[in-house]
């Protein structure tokens, strides 16, 4: 009991580090979230929203490398690290990053025209810093060096807020009259310049890495590709279920209403930023377990993330709030907001709990085979919403039924697979997601509050009572 205690304190301390530091990276995040799209034209706010949107692809194109790097690496101590054949990892890593990011920017120089090829040069000098930032971020997650990633987000979060800071400074005292998205994204893509030198520099000076060599050691690097395809893969295709509703409204909708209906994305990241802590720490710990145990407390991980994912959409009223009073242009955004901040608990559910053991007990192929399912039934899902209703609301609402249906596919697939007998998360899922979308959309602010607060502390007793007495039990151990 007290080697689990000490295993439950360990994990906590580190999630409440990277969980402090997100914070950080969360107020600065509410920051540029809050006064970005005050300085910026509506339109302006668009395009930058369009750059962000195919940003998220950026990831598929490190083709699984730094997956296979966070899995290869995964829990071992950094006194064990073979410093010479990560050298020559990183080294053949950066020249393919290069290599792609060159192509991109050449082909949209010659390919495209105006905002578009702004945007994808853009595009292509974003995807070889991002993915070779990434790369030392899941190496320190790896090697468990939660302080270093705490530190890292943290001098993002100053970045962050130097970005929005000194253009609004500069706006108020006319030393420049008017600032775009062209100006933003120089300065967001100077930022992460700025992190990968921190990364490369804490690296070298702390465990005595020489990052460069022309030396490759071919089976190594094609056994990082084959543990981690199947992984990015898998992550792609989720990516693009996320983004397929705003793929929709970028292509069938005015750039003005993307805007709108991208600050709500915009406002759910704000939301996502502190869970994904969880992510961070989760996956070296369980990559140290044994499969037995690691099923067996499979149920208990989903239900303890669903208590605490569903708890944290009380942030929707402090938001309403502020964006009511300081951005009333964007008071549209809220609709979308309110349909799509429950999808919040059944992303990252997929993406902690059930993306993390597929991973660990080497069934991604499985999870690969669903997610594929899943697209293609969300396609035909929007596609169909789309043509009835011609709505953006129709779209929002679409998103939450292909995100539980993703999440069904996957979930079942692994509790049938392991012959875990429960299913009281569905249920959960459905009714608590239905009673915050009815209380936000018939009461006012307050009353909605007190009523969901009521209504979730109630639903989480009825199906997750043996779950919520443990959290209850865990938080009391570590307070006392």
């Amino acid at each position: 009991m007290e080697e689990i205690s000490v295993k439950i304190t360990s994990f906590l301390k580190n999630l409440m580090t990277i969980m402090f530091s997100n914070g950080i990276l969360l107020v600065s995040q509410v920051f540029v979230g809050i006064l970005l799209p005050r300085i910026l034209y509506v339109s302006d706010f668009g395009n930058y929203r369009i750059f962000m949107l195919y940003c998220t692809y950026a990831s598929l194109l490190h083709f699984g490398f730094v997956d296979g790097v966070l899995v290869k690496y995964g829990g071992v101590n950094s006194s064990t690290l073979k410093k010479g054949e990560l050298s020559q990892l990183f080294s053949f890593f950066i020249c393919l990053e290069i290599i792609i990011s060159i192509i991109i920017m050449t082909t949209s120089l010659f390919a495209l025209n105006g905002k578009y090829k702004i945007i994808f040069v853009a595009v292509g000098i974003y995807t070889v810093i991002f993915n070779v930032v990434t790369f030392f971020q899941f190496l320190s997650q790896a090697l468990m060096k939660f302080g270093m990633v705490a530190r890292i987000n943290s001098a993002l979060a100053v970045l962050n807020t130097f970005n929005i800071g000194i253009p609004l400074i500069f706006l108020h005292f006319y030393i420049i009259k008017e600032f775009t998205y062209c100006d933003y994204l120089v300065l967001y893509l100077t930022s992460y310049i700025i992190i990968l030198f921190i990364y490369i520099y804490s690296f070298t000076v702390k465990e005595r890495i020489v990052w460069f060599t022309l030396k490759f050691n071919k089976k190594s690097i094609i056994n990082i590709f084959k543990i981690g395809f199947p992984i990015t893969v898998a992550s792609q295709i989720a990516n693009v279920t996320l983004n397929l509703d705003n793929q929709f409204v970028s292509l069938f909708f005015s750039t003005d209403n993307f805007a709108k209906y991208s600050f709500s994305y915009n406002l759910i990241s704000l939301t996502i930023s502190i869970v994904l802590a969880i992510s961070t720490v989760l996956f070296p710990y369980l990559n140290r377990q044994n499969r037995k145990t690691l099923i067996h407390n499979y149920t208990q991980n989903m239900a303890f993330m669903l208590l605490f994912i569903y708890l944290t959409l009380i942030s929707y009223y402090p938001i309403e709030w502020i964006i009511k009073f300081i951005l009333p242009e964007y008071y549209d955004s809220l609709g979308y907001f309110r349909i799509l901040l429950p999808g919040v608990a059944i992303t990252t559910s997929i993406t902690t709990i059930i993306f993390n053991h597929y991973k660990v007990t080497g069934e991604m192929n499985t999870y690969l085979k669903n997610g594929i399912i899943s697209l293609l039934l969300s396609l035909v899902l929007y596609f169909v919403s789309y043509e009835q209703f011609h709505s953006i609301y129709a779209l929002a609402f679409a998103s939450l039924i292909a995100l539980f249906i993703w999440f069904f596919l996957e979930d079942y697939s692994f509790r049938k697979r392991h012959n875990i007998i429960r299913f009281n998360e569905y249920t959960y899922i459905i009714l608590v997601t239905s009673f915050f979308q009815l209380v936000t959309f018939i009461f006012n602010n307050l009353a909605s509050f007190i009523l969901y607060l009521l209504g979730y502390v109630f639903l989480s007793y009825l199906f997750e009572r043996q779950y919520l007495n443990k959290a209850l039990v865990i938080i009391r151990h570590l307070v006392s």
